[in-house]
């Protein structure tokens, strides 16, 4: 699924034939199969080395711009466009200004009135230094006009994904990883940063991201 309509900078220093063809695949809203192509032969040109989960430079606020299989994380992302939210997310020292310490925030700002929907969770580094596992405790908060409303806090995998009427199987998996495929780590706006779930609550294993860098 595509966010919306994008333009993209393509002369930047990381710039190469493989980044060229993704970027125009996604600007044209090629296919599915198309764009993983294009990830792959991306992925290969990773100028983090591997290391994403734990360099400096992911952290910051990052913007969807297309993703596989995202409505089973969030079904707002399949609105039409005019009432689609927007989707951030938030790492290291972005994401502690507005969840604390330690935390990742993924945030839906809605562009008709003031709504903001922020999911929270603990996360951190795998021992794969590309992988980021993410545990509780689980904060799920609105943010309307200027009051902040708490509706969730989970202190568990399976109780937040029994909250999300998973099953007995799904409530039982390990905690997600997020396998970051790709970054692009000249901390300026406009860097690329390709993610999937790669293990915990099956709904959303496989699902893959698209951020880029506000």
């Amino acid at each position: 699924a595509f966010a919306s309509d994008f333009t993209f900078d393509t002369e930047s220093k990381q710039d190469s034939p493989e980044r060229r063809i993704f970027l125009e695949k996604i600007s044209s809203k090629a296919s599915d199969e198309e764009i993983a192509t294009a990830i792959a032969n991306l992925q290969a040109m990773d100028p983090s080395k591997g290391k994403a989960a734990t360099v400096d430079e992911l952290g910051g606020t990052w913007e969807l711009v297309y993703s596989v299989n995202a409505e089973a994380f969030s079904p707002l992302l399949n609105l039409p466009e005019p009432i689609r939210p927007k989707s951030l997310q938030l790492l290291r020292d972005d994401a502690a200004a507005v969840v604390g310490p330690g935390r990742v925030a993924q945030v839906l700002n809605f562009p008709i009135f003031p709504l903001s929907l922020v999911l929270s969770s603990g996360a951190m580094p795998y021992s794969d230094p590309s992988t980021l596992e993410i545990f509780p405790p689980f904060r799920f908060e609105v943010k309307i006009g200027g009051a902040n409303i708490k509706l969730v806090e989970s202190g568990s995998d399976a109780d937040f994904r029994s909250l999300n009427a998973r099953d007995k199987a799904a409530q039982e998996a390990p905690r997600n990883l997020y396998k970051q495929r790709y970054l692009e780590t000249t901390g300026k706006n406009g860097d690329l940063r390709i993610s999937e779930v790669i293990s915990g609550d099956p709904v959303i294993v496989g699902c893959v991201f698209v951020h880029r860098r506000l």
